[in-house]
């Protein structure tokens, strides 16, 4: 507790007494770890801390969602993806309430068990996430795996949201908390482009409300200094090259595309599809499935949340007909959402 006062105060101390702040973060992880710990309460009044695009759940897009609904009605395919993205809402229901042939997976090599336990059924692992889910993914694929398995991507990549952020004039970003997790695969240098060319601090951080709050300080002594820089606070698990064996994985099966992030459109080399001579894998070539237009959810403004032009208790919706066990739109479906943890801590 003494130590969180001293950073406390620090903050306190160091801003700026003449205009306000936006720091967001672009972590589910962060923005629990914020809310649960109550990290806004103790801020100056000028400063905001704004939850970004940190939920890929929240992001993937809903023909990808739709599709894998489809894929799981088949006498013949058998479909495993992570449990939060059974129950995300689409214009047809969720991967969890259409009925289809379906299993939860907590990790991409369980669905090789599943694949080499039915070889008489296809077996399509729906591959959800940021770069943190996706160097497993490429793991499971350097295995070697059998005919019956295809993978269903939905990968995102981080950086490139981020820089689509800092060139949208309404979300008006002074400083970002880069992602832990993330940073451990792609490194600290992968934000060394936001103070560099945009002149926004940035701080990589951790978990723990202390190292929060010791990335908010470090980021005000920046502007302080007048001085945009890139800082890790979290060196005990991110180096500034990161984890180069995951990131040899990543690019030897896939590579950078343009992607739908759901709510958002299409953003150039955001996202992850497999390489062409991986296409025998590729669910999306071997089933041919189709691009199915988006429709918004009368109402909901997750797209907004995730660009950090809003907030959870903005949204008409929020508290009222959407919740954790009925969620209308996708921020509410997620631990790492910010509609679910707002609604559970806020």
């Amino acid at each position: 507790m003494d130590r969180i006062r001293e950073l406390v105060n620090l903050i306190h101390s160091l801003a700026p007494k003449d205009k306000k702040l936006k720091i967001m973060n672009v972590c589910g992880s962060h923005e629990h770890t914020i809310t649960y710990s109550g990290l806004r309460s103790l801020m100056p009044k000028n400063i905001e801390l704004v939850p970004g695009p940190g939920c890929p759940v929240c992001v993937c897009s809903e023909s990808d969602i739709i599709n894998a609904i489809n894929l799981s009605k088949r006498d013949d395919v058998i479909l495993a993806t992570y449990g939060d993205m059974l129950r995300v809402p689409t214009k047809v229901g969720s991967i969890r309430s259409s009925g289809g042939n379906y299993l939860m997976v907590s990790a991409p090599h369980e669905v090789l068990k599943v694949a080499l336990e039915n070889p008489q059924k296809k077996v399509v692992f729906f591959s959800v996430g940021f770069e943190t889910t996706t160097a497993p993914t490429a793991a499971l694929l350097e295995m070697g795996v059998p005919d019956n398995l295809f993978i269903l991507t939905s990968q995102k990549l981080t950086p490139e949201i981020m820089e689509v952020l800092v060139n949208d004039s309404e979300v008006g970003v002074d400083a970002f908390v880069a992602p832990g997790h993330v940073s451990a695969i792609v490194g600290s240098k992968a934000w060394e482009i936001f103070p560099k060319n945009y002149g926004i601090p940035t701080v990589v951080a951790g978990f723990e409300p202390e190292n929060l709050l010791l990335a908010i300080v470090k980021i005000l002594y920046q502007i302080k200094k007048g001085k945009a820089e890139l800082e890790n606070v979290y060196k005990g698990v991110v180096k500034p090259e990161g984890n180069r064996r995951a990131q040899e994985l990543i690019y030897k099966y896939f590579y950078k595309t343009s992607v739908n992030w759901r709510g958002i459109g299409y953003i150039p080399d955001s996202g992850l599809e497999l390489k062409e001579e991986y296409g025998y894998l590729d669910a999306k070539k071997v089933f041919n499935l189709p691009e199915i237009k988006e429709e918004k959810v009368p109402g909901c403004i997750c797209h907004e949340i995730v660009l950090g032009k809003s907030y959870p208790t903005d949204c008409k919706l929020f508290k009222k007909v959407c919740t954790p066990r009925n969620p209308k739109g996708p921020c509410m479906v997620s631990h790492e959402g910010a509609c679910n943890i707002w609604y559970r801590f806020s």
